[in-house]
Formats: structure tokens, sequence, C-alpha cells
């Protein structure tokens, strides 16, 4: 149950970064871009929810919560350093 655990977290939390960086794309990206960022997001959420089900509910619910506050604010960390670099080589 364990490893399982971890991979389960480890997955949650890249689903998260996926959909910040979905996010991110929808906006500041093309149609095409845009689309196939949601379409992998979507993809991908469908084996987050695989691994939902085989855990205890209030096991879903804690890992999900921490995944996604710890990896959002992780992911927008990332993305500040990154949209610093990016504005200094711009200009």
């Amino acid at each position: 149950m364990i490893p399982n655990l971890l991979l389960y977290i480890v997955v949650a939390f890249l689903n998260v970064f996926l959909h910040i960086l979905r996010s991110i794309l929808i906006i500041k990206s093309t149609k095409l871009i845009a689309s196939s960022a949601n379409c992998i997001c979507y993809t991908f959420s469908a084996v987050v929810i695989k691994f939902i089900a085989e855990f205890d509910l209030w096991i879903a619910i804690c890992v999900q919560a921490a995944t996604n506050f710890i990896g959002t604010w992780l992911a927008m960390l990332v993305y500040e350093k990154f949209g610093e670099i990016l504005n200094r080589e711009n200009n």
C-alpha cells in the first residue's frame, strides 16, 4: 500500500503542475497548444481518478488537498522565476 500511496502522491503533484501549465497556456498561447494542453490534462486526470478509487476516501481527500495546495504554490513559484528569466532575456 505504501508504494502505491507514494506513486499516487507523485501523480497527484504532476497533475497539479499540468493543470497550472494548462491554465497559463490557455491564456498565453495558440488555440492548438491550448487545446492540446487541455486534452493532456484531462486525460491525465483519469489516471488520478483511478488512483483515488483505490484508496479510502479520507486518504484521497488528504492527498488531493495537500498536493493541490503545495503543488499550486510550487508551480506558481516556478512560473514567477521562469517569468523573471524570460523578462530579462527579452529586455
